[in-house]
């Protein structure tokens, strides 16, 4: 007994101590709101049922949004304290627009950081030294038609926590920056002019609730409402509709709650409607009202048309509270859609069907104004979604702004919906978790009540999430045990419960893909979706196609949610007035520690436009599979990747192009091919010509039939390119009799020359170091040996850049060995061959040069019995003059591509400035690679140039600028910028054997898989370098 005692003593004592300390309200998580009104569902109450139905302006509801007097200072001691009073003048304040973070207009300073909270970790104590506090004051007057009712003030979102005044009253207080906080004023407002007051802290308690990976700002964030009532209605409504046993007809079990108290005892009626989507009334049901205040209202719906990402089918639920006339006091209009979302027989079902869940996590951000998100840009952001075959999102890590729902809801979108808990920076604290501190237990469940509550309408939520990066403790077992009373038609999942029985769903993170294949060598109870994978940091996202090639041939793997879908990062100019994307220090900080680059992790940037990476995800994530059932007879087998939608949806564009120029095109049509089982189509191909040399590439697309409110008709929403066999070979074309070759040597250079070109190399040094065509000098430096990429986000996470320093110079010690030359015949035979002394390696390379200019070169490596690291690149690189600045290329593209992301770039013939092929990376980083080229060419405005021609194929990047502009460096306030990248009066000209892959399961440690890597053996490869002429065609040059 003395021992249970004592424990029950050590226990209480954080939480005795913490009460001793404080008696501020900002720093009690005992207590996370005073005086607001009991969360409820999310609705908008009109004064007809026409006004619901049309979505009107409610009359009943008065914005507070627009301008308000704003004051900001930096501790809370020094906070006006009196503000709130009729005789204090605010006219002199500055002018604040609400909704806003006060950062996002030159108040205070932008703070982000990932893991570790931007102040020091002493919870519930935030700092007395800098804490600042934005008094916000506006006046408002009440109509008149309110008289008699009562009136609710709404304050959508407040970060992070807020007082709140109306005329000389105190109201109450909130925390949780993500979800509503409401007070009934009624007994506060006046006739004619009042005012409301608003005093927001930056940090509170429930800032050590709110560590997710964002920026951390502050001010009111959302609208802020009046919201009139009378004073007897609807207070709350939770509407289930779900199906039944089979699927197939709907289950409609509503619960209405009355705001019933001692002194609103008339009666009145209650009235619910469903409607369908061409509005006919297909069920209602009146019921008389009691003393009581919940009232269930139940039906079934025969062949129910069901809701699902693919097919989001809406009905319509009115909601009438009727006089004793039976007019109409009040309308409520909700849109419901029919489905289930369960855990059964180890997998997750959504109306029966176990869906793949293609997934984005998406946090709130708007690149000018933060945190403030309109519905305009969620529209946006589902076409985005829609167009990249994304059907999926995780609201991670808090709940969204209302519309959100409702816009996914009708456009169909899964969601995720998660709780606003993330402490993931205790674990610089000795009690590394808030999970299972019994103090904190109020905040926990405060945060998920208003979740639930607030959401619990909303169809497209499919699962409930009790938070992220939290750890595990009692708390969540509290909040879980919450949701699974509260609501039967959801299951809940998180991540760090792990094989505890708190989570319906093994919702795991960054697991490598060995983990996902030990998971499926056995059937298990629960499903596994990975909440967050692939983080897709700077130049990342590779290897997508391994995870997904696992996850679609295995049942109880059931897709994930890319980390993530937007940068979190703000368009700013830079000295010379080019666009970039600010982060970390960028935008200002004081003190606190910023992790940089690190909220430039999307697949998109903050405008939403695409990446390289979102092009690969959307071809990983495509809806069709395609593959060759028999080339012979031109037919093409068709796999239906959906859950709900037949492929007869979709028609089939195909076109077969060689050498850059399309040889034949057709259409197809699709019969019917149910939700995950293949068909056969036959492409309807001529004969044709084919050109000696030419690789041809038969391309099959699927488009969209329709047009939607997200897609047009004519959206390709699946591809894939096959090659053709059956190149035909080109002859042999000997070289002219008359054609040889000179040499001379002059000031230690060999000269080898015909009529219309020479060549030079550097017999100290060994290398080639000109290459002149019809007078011009194309190259500015030797073609060397190349090792080093600049490092990209997930290198400097896996410390490449100190682990591979070996590569970045091997030429430091070089030693060249021999130095030879042969004549062949017509051509003369250059062969060298150094020693790398770092490396213990030797380099061989055998140029062949013939009078028509070609120069063949052949390199290989020799490595030696030393143990070194995996090479970033095997290549040789050059500069050329900057007049050679138009590029094109047979190869992989148009965009960035690396061995591991390249599913997505086509074979074809591109051409695009120099300068374009850089793709711009938030922070400056490697860029502007090609894989599987066959040739490519840089030439002047005359079309004069000079091309390397694969043996085989080579990899190849252009850039122009030194590379060495990219390069990490730890100790800059930020690094470099992709948009501030300025050109230099060269190009630089890698022509590789291969780079090794990007990687991206991680970006804080993981390294590129093994497949992709270049590890430290002997390589060899050949390409040609060709003079090209103004008229020369390039497709036929190449050959």
């Amino acid at each position: 007994m003395q021992k249970q005692v004592l424990s029950l003593l050590l226990a209480a004592m954080p939480w005795m101590a913490i009460a001793q300390k404080t008696s501020n309200d900002w720093e009690n998580p005992q207590q996370p709101s005073l005086h607001t009104t009991a969360p409820h569902a999310w609705f908008i109450p009109h004064t007809s049922e026409t006004a619901a139905l049309n979505q009107q302006h409610s009359s009943n509801v008065l914005s507070l949004d627009g301008t308000w007097k704003f004051n900001v200072v930096t501790t809370p001691d020094q906070r006006p304290k009196d503000f709130y009073k009729k005789n204090f003048d605010v006219s002199k304040w500055s002018n604040m627009p609400v909704p806003a973070n006060w950062q996002t207009v030159g108040k205070d300073t932008y703070i982000f950081t990932d893991v570790e909270y931007p102040i020091k970790v002493n919870p519930p104590f935030v700092p007395e030294d800098f804490n600042p506090v934005g008094s916000y004051k506006r006046s408002f007057t009440i109509p008149a038609n309110w008289k008699g009712k009562d009136v609710m003030l709404r304050f959508g979102a407040v970060n992070s926590f807020f007082y709140c005044w109306i005329n000389d009253h105190y109201v109450g207080f909130s925390k949780d920056s993500k979800t509503p906080a409401e007070f009934d004023i009624t007994p506060y407002l006046k006739s004619g002019s009042n005012t409301v007051s608003v005093q927001v802290f930056r940090f509170s308690d429930g800032t050590y609730l709110e560590g997710q990976d964002m920026w951390k700002l502050s001010g009111i964030e959302r609208s802020v409402e009046l919201i009139a009532r009378p004073k007897l209605s609807i207070y709350d409504f939770f509407a289930k509709a779900t199906l039944d046993n089979s699927y197939t007809n709907g289950v409609f079990d509503c619960t209405l709650t009355l705001n019933r108290n001692p002194q609103t005892q008339n009666q009145l009626a209650l009235q619910v409607k469903i409607l369908d989507n061409n509005g006919k009334l297909i069920w209602e049901q009146k019921k008389a009202t009691d003393t009581g205040r919940n009232y269930q209202f139940t039906t079934s719906i025969p062949a129910v048309r069901k809701w699902s990402a693919e097919t989001p089918e809406l009905y319509t639920l009115v909601i009438n509270t009727l006089d004793h006339k039976g007019a109409v006091t009040e309308s409520i209009m909700h849109h419901i859609g029919f489905r289930t979302a369960e855990v059964k027989h180890g997998l997750f079902l959504v109306n029966g069907v176990p869906v793949k869940i293609k997934g984005v996590n998406r946090h709130e951000h708007d690149m000018h104004t933060a945190k403030v998100v309109s519905k305009e840009s969620m529209i946006r952001d589902i076409k985005v979604m829609k167009a990249y075959n994304i059907n999926a999102a995780r609201n991670s890590h808090y709940p969204n702004r209302e519309e959100w729902y409702q816009l996914c809801d009708q456009y169909g979108i899964y969601l995720v919906d998660e709780a606003n808990i993330e402490c993931d920076g205790m674990d610089f604290h000795e009690w590394k978790t808030l999970s299972d501190r019994p103090e904190w237990k109020n905040a926990y469940m405060d945060r998920t009540r208003r979740m639930f509550e607030r959401d619990k309408n909303f169809c497209s939520i499919v699962t409930w999430s009790l938070g992220n990066e939290s750890r595990f403790g009692s708390n969540f077992i509290a909040t879980y045990q919450f949701l699974k009373e509260n609501d039967k038609t959801r299951p809940v999942q998180y991540d760090e419960a792990r094989d505890n029985p708190y989570t319906d769903i093994i919702a795991p993170m960054y697991r490598p893909v060995s983990t996902l294949l030990e998971y499926v060598k056995e059937w298990r109870s629960r499903p596994y979706i990975l909440c967050e994978y692939a983080h897709m940091m700077g130049n990342g996202g590779g290897n997508l196609k391994e995870y997904w090639d696992l996850i679609y041939a295995n049942k109880q793997l059931q897709g994930g949610f890319i980390w993530d879908f937007s940068d979190q990062t703000f368009e700013r100019k830079d000295a010379n007035g080019r666009s970039f994307w600010a982060y970390g220090r960028d935008m200002g900080n004081v003190g606190a520690t910023s992790d940089t680059s690190f909220c430039a992790d999307g697949l998109f940037d903050a405008a939403r436009n695409p990446h390289p990476q979102a092009f690969e995800l959307k071809k990983i994530y495509q809806p069709v599979a395609f593959s060759t059932a028999d080339f012979s007879t031109n037919v093409i087998r068709l796999t239906n990747r959906t859950d709900f939608t037949n492929l007869e949806e979709y028609s089939i564009h195909w076109y077969i192009r060689g050498d850059g120029k399309t040889v034949a095109s057709g259409d197809a049509t699709i019969g019917s091919i149910a939700p995950q089982e293949s068909g056969d189509v036959t492409l309807k191909i001529p004969a044709f010509t084919r050109t000696p040399g030419t690789e041809y590439f038969l391309t099959v697309e699927a488009k969209t039939k329709k047009a939607t409110e997200m897609l047009p008709a004519g959206h390709v929403a699946a591809w894939e390119q096959f090659a053709l066999p059956g190149t035909v070979e080109v002859a042999k074309v000997g070289i002219p009799q008359q054609a040889q070759l000179s040499k001379n040597t002059e000031n230690g250079q060999l000269k080898i020359s015909s009529k219309d070109f020479a060549v030079s190399f550097d017999q100290k040094s060994g290398w080639l170091t000109q290459y002149n065509f019809k007078g011009l000098d194309m190259l500015k430096g030797s073609l060397q040996p190349h090792f080093w990429r600049a490092p990209t986000d997930t290198d400097i996470g896996n410390s490449m850049q100190i682990r591979c320093a070996v590569w970045q110079d091997p030429l430091r010690l070089a030693r060249l060995d021999s130095f030879n030359i042969k004549e062949l015949g017509y051509l003369t035979e250059v062969s060298t061959v150094h020693y790398l002394r770092t490396l213990n390696a030797f380099y061989k390379v055998v140029y062949e040069v013939y009078p028509d200019g070609d120069v063949k070169v052949n390199v290989a490596m020799k490595a030696g019995n030393n143990n070194l690291p995996e090479m970033p690149r095997f290549g040789m690189r050059v500069l050329l003059n900057e007049a050679f600045s138009n590029v094109s290329w047979l190869g992989r593209g148009p965009f960035d591509n690396y061995e591991d992301r390249k599913t997505a770039a086509a074979v074809d013939v591109y051409s695009m400035p120099a300068d374009s092929l850089f793709y711009p990376y938030p922070r400056a980083q490697e860029s502007g690679y090609r894989t599987d080229v066959r040739w490519m060419s840089l030439r002047n405005a005359q079309g004069t140039g000079l091309m390397a021609v694969a043996a085989s194929s080579i990899s190849t990047g252009v850039l122009h600028f030194d590379m060495s502009k990219l390069e990490f460096d730890r100790n800059a306030k930020e690094n470099n910028h992709g948009g501030s990248m300025a050109n230099d009066p060269l190009i630089w000209w890698n022509i590789d054997f291969k780079q090794m892959g990007v990687g991206g399961d991680n970006s804080w440690g993981s390294r590129t898989h093994a497949k992709y890597m270049l590890p430290y053996n002997d390589y060899s490869y050949t390409f040609t370098l060709r003079p090209v002429n103004s008229t020369d065609q390039l497709t036929e040059k190449a050959k």
